[in-house]
């Protein structure tokens, strides 16, 4: 039915503001998480344990987390021998966390730095 002339169509009404949910606080880590974190992540070696001459397959699950990251820059596939071009992949990925040099950006990891990587465990879990 069409409006006779003279008659205005009913007013549509206003659209109402999309209101986007406030995000998730992630939950306080419990020791369950904390207990499936370890056995899921490879847990930090310390800094002694990344020197030239290392081999291991925890340096190539890192240098795989590092490509993942897009912070494997170089030509040689990341393999589990330490080299300068691990080094040069984590001082990348140290930057990412700690823009503007704030802090440790050397290449060799420190446990922060690890931890966030979250390297996929390929050691044995201890008591397992």
């Amino acid at each position: 039915m069409t409006p006779a002339k003279g008659d205005t169509a009913p007013a549509e009404p206003e659209p109402k503001p999309q209101v986007t949910p406030a995000p998730a606080v992630p939950a306080a880590p419990t020791e369950a998480s904390r207990d499936t974190d370890s056995a899921m992540f490879e847990p930090f070696p310390g800094e002694a344990f990344f020197h030239g001459g290392r081999t291991s397959p925890i340096v190539a699950a890192a240098a795989r987390r590092l490509a993942a990251e897009g912070c494997w820059q170089s030509q040689q596939r990341p393999g589990q021998d330490w080299t300068r071009a691990h080094r040069k992949a984590f001082a990348a990925w140290q930057e990412t966390l700690r823009p503007k040099g704030a802090g440790n950006v050397s290449g060799i990891p420190d446990e922060v730095s690890w931890d966030k990587l979250r390297v996929l465990r390929v050691s044995p879990v201890k008591g397992d």
